[in-house]
């Protein structure tokens, strides 16, 4: 009697120990296969911070980028002009950003008048930040008004749009594709100093994580001044941005 009941603890115990086992393994494969990742709104709202902000190369800079065109090229009503935009952070910056972008402007005029100057562009861009780093794609088109000198600012209206590849250095640290669509209403801009004064934008952010979970954010995006902006998404939640 007393030798089964020793066999019989015996075996229960290579139960329980086996249990552990399974349990802890199971535990074990689930952390190290995150096949629930998903792009929350605070990644969405980081990758349109780096989109929009002048140390990765964001829309502020090809903002900057146009306007100078405006006031140094030499621009003739009617005239079609391309050109190649090459541009990289200083070596060991953080964050660092390259892009290359070919551009095309015109110049429209009312009679002898400039009115407008359009410009579209595309090309390649990179940037690698503190949380994130980015492989994209990007397209413009802006169209810029107040170019007369009774015009106290510069007016632009754009559509600028980034597709491509992030790494997430953060939290989970996974990859995911994104498109990015920023469309703007009369950003205003100060023919002095070049920064911009006001306007807002529509944000569209869309994608799927590397899971395959599929992801879809909007907002709004509005510039306060000051080298400052407010990016405001699905939840409602402010997002501040400053360069």
């Amino acid at each position: 009697m007393k030798t089964t009941l020793k066999s019989r603890s015996a075996l229960f115990s290579l139960m329980i120990v086996a249990g552990l086992g399974l349990a802890i393994s199971s535990c074990k494969k689930e952390a190290s296969t995150p096949t629930d990742a998903t792009v929350t709104e605070a990644d969405a709202a980081e990758l349109a911070t780096n989109a929009v902000v002048p140390a990765n190369g964001g829309l502020t800079l090809q903002v900057n980028s146009s306007v100078t065109i405006c006031k140094t090229v030499t621009l003739q009503c009617g005239v079609e002009k391309d050109s190649s935009i090459t541009q990289s952070s200083a070596s060991g910056a953080s964050p660092s950003y390259s892009y290359a972008l070919n551009w095309n402007y015109l110049l429209n005029c009312s009679g002898a008048v400039p009115s407008q100057l359009t410009f579209n562009f595309t090309g390649g861009s990179k940037y690698d930040g503190p949380r994130m780093s980015s492989d994209d794609k990007s397209t413009g088109g802006f169209v810029l008004a107040g170019l007369t000198p009774s015009s106290s600012a510069y007016v632009l209206n754009t559509t600028y749009n980034r597709t491509g590849s992030q790494t997430s250095k953060i939290g989970r640290k996974y990859t995911f594709n994104s498109n990015l669509i920023i469309k703007s209403a009369d950003i205003t801009i100060d023919k002095s100093s070049l920064k911009i004064l006001s306007g807002t934008a529509t944000v569209a952010i869309s994608g799927a994580s590397s899971s395959g979970k599929s992801f879809n954010f909007n907002g709004t995006l509005t510039f306060n001044g000051n080298n400052k902006a407010t990016l405001v998404l699905n939840s409602g939640v402010s997002y501040n941005i400053q360069w």
